[in-house]
């Protein structure tokens, strides 16, 4: 962005909380894959290597997949040969999504939601998004819900195939129980739908919502890949229909570097994922690096909890701050997100009010915000701030100059 904010040489500048990248903790992670390059390479490095992702990196990546996202569960087995590894989440979204849609089928997905699914579904697949909301912004939509969406899908002349879920949530920033997600999960696979799960906020985990019998905190995070050992009755239709997507860019700062994940049982889809990822394979080089940052377990255990003490540390400014300025925000444990509710300072309840209030920050307190409707939520007036790509003094800044905003509003 254009003229962007700087407390010493442009403290008028713009503010962008709009982008949903973590550079807290990047440094770490540029260091320890700079060793990685420095390694010695083998000759294969240099050469064409399986589409999928090289042996060593997708040997890799399950072994972290397994210990860190499944958190070591004995009953859940992720293998290399279950994974495709492709130059970023959007990619491996794309073309999984060639594999089990057509052009005009609709794919379900829990609202509010990441504004790029609908780009990820619909640029080259001709797939739709259609938005499900639940009880509230911070439930997921009921099976009953569910059953409508489809109904008023089917009315408009389009077939369901896909439920596409999130957890933990962009743009809420919440975990969802896994009773709730199971009942989605359940609910999809009972209608022959495929179920995909984004979870490359799986490791942004800074909050919890409640202690062990010692008192502990518990990370609230559970992966579809643990409940899927709770699918025994729709343990065959969960092995073709249940996918599993994750990468590195938010986990581990990296969205530069294009890391993306697979994680299906379904060997008709791996095989056409093998055939379409030569078009978005990563650098042989970059996948040696990759591979040896995550076999580094002592490395990686420490730089997921030095980010999420960055996190946590960035997310209570910016909550002390809107508290302050008076403005509600959901309680977020996971993530890079705040998601303020603005309804307050609204003259009516429209969408055209909301895109005012978003103009009126972006032209006067020079804050620029994800606005609700782009999230497809269901009443207009919250907003997504993302707090990991600025300074704690820019955040501060920021919330600051909404209040001023607000006031004279």
């Amino acid at each position: 962005m254009s003229e962007p904010f700087d407390p010493t040489d442009r403290p008028d500048g713009y503010i962008n909380l709009a982008v949903a990248q973590n550079f807290l903790t990047v440094d770490a992670v540029q260091k320890r894959l700079l060793a990685g390059f420095a390694s010695p390479q083998p000759a294969s490095t240099a050469a064409y290597d399986n589409m999928k992702g090289s042996e060593r990196l997708r040997t890799a990546m399950a072994a972290h997949m397994h210990r860190v996202l499944a958190k070591g569960d004995y009953r859940v087995k992720i293998s290399a040969d279950q994974l495709c590894i492709s130059a970023g989440c959007g990619a491996i979204l794309d073309n999984l999504f060639m594999c089990i849609t057509e052009p005009g089928d609709a794919v379900l997905i829990p609202a509010p939601y990441y504004p790029a699914f609908d780009n990820d579904l619909r640029v080259r697949n001709g797939a739709v998004a259609v938005p499900v909301c639940g009880d509230d912004a911070v439930s997921l939509p009921t099976p009953t819900q569910l059953d409508e969406a489809v109904e008023k899908a089917r009315a408009d002349g389009r077939a369901v195939k896909a439920i596409l879920l999130t957890n933990p949530s962009n743009p809420l920033g919440v975990i969802y129980g896994e009773e709730s997600l199971l009942d989605a999960i359940i609910w999809a696979l009972a209608n022959d739908m495929h179920v995909v799960v984004d979870e490359v906020y799986a490791s942004s985990v800074f909050g919890t919502t409640s202690v062990d019998e010692r008192g502990e905190p518990v990370n609230p995070f559970v992966s579809v890949m643990v409940s899927e050992t709770n699918l025994a009755a729709y343990e065959e239709s969960a092995k073709t229909r249940l996918h599993v997507v994750y990468g590195l860019s938010k986990d581990f700062c990296a969205s530069g570097y294009r890391v993306g994940v697979l994680r299906t049982r379904n060997e008709g889809v791996l095989r056409a994922m093998d055939n379409v990822a030569y078009f978005c394979t990563l650098p042989g080089p970059m996948q040696h690096a990759v591979a040896d940052m995550l076999e580094d377990e002592r490395w990686v255990d420490e730089f997921l909890a030095e980010n999420a003490r960055n996190l946590r540390a960035q997310h209570g400014a910016l909550t002390a701050a809107l508290a302050d300025a008076g403005i509600p925000v959901v309680n977020a444990v996971a993530g890079m997100f705040a998601w303020i509710d603005l309804r307050a300072w609204m003259r009516e309840s429209t969408w055209e009010e909301e895109n005012r209030l978003w103009t009126r920050a972006f032209e006067r307190a020079k804050v620029v915000m994800t606005p609700g409707r782009d999230c497809r939520h269901g009443v207009p007036g919250c907003f997504r701030l993302c707090f990991a790509t600025v300074t704690m003094e820019a955040l501060t800044t920021a919330v600051g100059r909404l209040k001023e905003m607000l006031a004279e509003h």
